[in-house]
């Protein structure tokens, strides 16, 4: 593996508890997880800082594939939360890029300096006005990162 490109990866479980974190908390329900349309468009909007322009005829295609496979995602969810990212990657020599939206509600933007600290070869792009898409709220910044942190490997 020559390199690692870490958009707000979720296992950084010592990190400050996200807005989210603590929405499941509370209610037991993880909003994550989609039933229909309407809930797919309210979690698109939740998880970026600003409403990304996309046709609402074209979210309700898009959520149907998540409503088909909830099933799958409340099992991959599950298995994350037993999951730690932290003990796989201490001490990983690996180059690693590690990209977080500094507005993330999903996953605490605090997690990137704990991944910094645990990732021998790493650097942190913190994304102001960013939530936790970095790769659909800024894609040019975004690959232009990554592009030139290979660049200098």
């Amino acid at each position: 593996m020559k390199s690692l490109w870490l958009l707000a990866p979720g296992g950084v479980w010592s990190a400050p508890a996200s807005e989210l974190r603590k929405r499941i908390e509370a209610s037991g329900r993880n909003p994550m997880i989609v039933r229909n349309e309407e809930e797919f468009a309210q979690l698109l909007a939740g998880v970026t800082a600003v409403p990304l322009p996309i046709p609402r005829r074209f979210l309700d295609v898009l959520a149907q594939e998540r409503i088909r496979n909830r099933e799958l995602e409340e099992r991959i969810f599950k298995q994350l939360a037993e999951d730690s990212v932290e003990q796989r990657v201490r001490g990983l020599a690996t180059p690693a890029l590690v990209v977080w939206g500094a507005q993330d509600r999903v996953l605490h933007p605090g997690s990137a300096g704990i991944l910094q600290m645990l990732l021998t070869r790493s650097e942190v792009v913190l994304m102001p006005g960013v939530g936790h898409l970095p790769m659909f709220e800024q894609p040019e910044k975004s690959a232009l990162d990554y592009l030139q942190f290979r660049a200098r490997l």
